[in-house]
């Protein structure tokens, strides 16, 4: 599987299919992420995409661009998912979202090891208002 194949997995599998045994075997092991929700292992990562499966319900992800040169790998995401529970302080809309994220990986030896980028917290909260 090429980088850019792993890392397209990654987001259809944790965040739509909610196949965390894929994640924990896509990550390494001391997986790092460098986004607020900072994980610092695969495990942690696996938690992260249960809390976010907690607060947005019907999650479906599309890989709008994604580019890799020399283990690195860039993806522009489109997420489309339900407010089902709180967000930011924001208790369940029922609301239908839809927002971009940018995201950047590293991939050694077959497995994400590192990443970076975050959710745009602030037009996230502006469509559940």
């Amino acid at each position: 599987m090429s980088d850019k194949e792993l890392v397209a997995r990654f987001f259809v599998e944790g965040y739509q299919n909610r196949n965390y045994d894929f994640i924990l075997k896509c990550l390494s092991e001391n997986y790092i992420d460098h986004s607020p929700a900072g994980a610092g292992s695969n495990q942690d990562a696996v938690n992260i995409l249960i809390a976010v499966s907690k607060m947005f319900g019907d999650m479906q992800v599309s890989i709008e661009d994604i580019f890799s040169e020399n283990g690195m790998v860039a993806a522009r995401i489109r997420y489309k998912a339900v407010h089902i529970g709180e967000y930011m302080g924001i208790a369940a809309t029922g609301k239908n979202i839809s927002f971009e994220a940018l995201e950047n990986f590293k991939v050694a030896d077959g497995k994400i090891v590192e990443s970076w980028g975050y959710w745009p917290d602030k037009e996230i909260e502006g469509l559940l208002k």
